[in-house]
């Protein structure tokens, strides 16, 4: 028998979205598939009932399947296919209007995409933040998805910016589609980070640049803030293909988990 208390988290990215379920204080299932934007409502409705088939079993019904969904989108041709789709369920979409936890120290504060709201939101519930007043050190948040962005969170809970940089998957599959002689090559890493082919020069070439940016773009920003004691935090699809070094601490869930914060918000 379904909780009526049972929360829908989506996260929606322009190449996957995350699909999280919450009952009580945990988060029962979690699933993950490609973003469709031209996916109808129906189709919508039945790829959630195959994927999270314990809580969206009973879709469609006159009875909402969850107290509520929270989303974080940037395709928003998909929110009214969302809205629709879940029907008569409440749900919110984020945006720089939510109630939250911090503040944004943007001249346009719209402009910062529901993705990053979410990760400032989880970023304060991961480190178990208090309630209110500083934090201890500032935060930067790194998302590796389909474009990797960074954002840094001032010890008074102030969104200060960031920057946006092109997905790991991105510079891989441009550099195959403008170089006619490079053959299609998985994205995996080669034993060595010298290649001696072909293949593994582009393995090497892709994954071990793409860390080596992020690591040095990480102090070039953390210099230009003036703040080195800041504690790094990471996430996004493309994270398990790269090798950080430990102060970069991977949290696979970090969106949903904000998510779920602002979910507990808008009670």
């Amino acid at each position: 028998m379904r909780s009526s208390g049972e929360w829908l988290l989506l996260d929606v990215g322009n190449t996957h979205t995350v699909a999280g379920v919450v009952a009580g204080s945990k988060r029962v299932e979690t699933a993950r598939y490609r973003t469709d934007p031209a996916a109808t409502a129906d189709e919508y409705r039945s790829l959630l009932r195959d994927l999270l088939p314990e809580t969206c079993g009973a879709l469609p019904s006159r009875r909402p399947a969850f107290a509520k969904t929270v989303v974080s989108s940037v395709v928003p041709q998909l929110d009214a296919t969302i809205q629709e789709a879940l029907a008569p369920t409440p749900v919110h979409f984020l945006n720089h209007q939510s109630p939250c936890d911090f503040t944004l120290g943007l001249p346009v504060p719209a402009q910062l995409g529901a993705d990053r709201l979410a990760n400032l939101a989880g970023s304060l519930q991961y480190i178990q933040a208090p309630a209110s007043g500083n934090l201890a050190v500032p935060l930067l948040i790194i998302d590796a998805g389909t474009a990797t962005t960074f954002c840094l969170l001032d010890r008074a809970r102030v969104y200060r910016g960031g920057a946006i940089v092109p997905g790991l998957e991105i510079g891989w599959q441009a550099l195959q589609k403008r170089a006619a002689k490079l053959s299609a090559v998985d994205l995996v890493r080669p034993e060595s980070q010298i290649g001696t082919t072909t293949d593994t020069q582009i393995q090497s070439g892709v994954l071990v640049s793409y860390e080596a940016m992020i690591e040095a773009f990480s102090q070039k920003l953390l210099a230009a803030w003036k703040s080195p004691e800041t504690r790094i935090l990471t996430t996004g699809g493309c994270m398990h293909r790269l090798r950080l070094p430990p102060h970069f601490e991977q949290v696979p869930d970090l969106t949903l988990i904000g998510l779920e914060r602002y979910g507990q918000l808008l009670e």
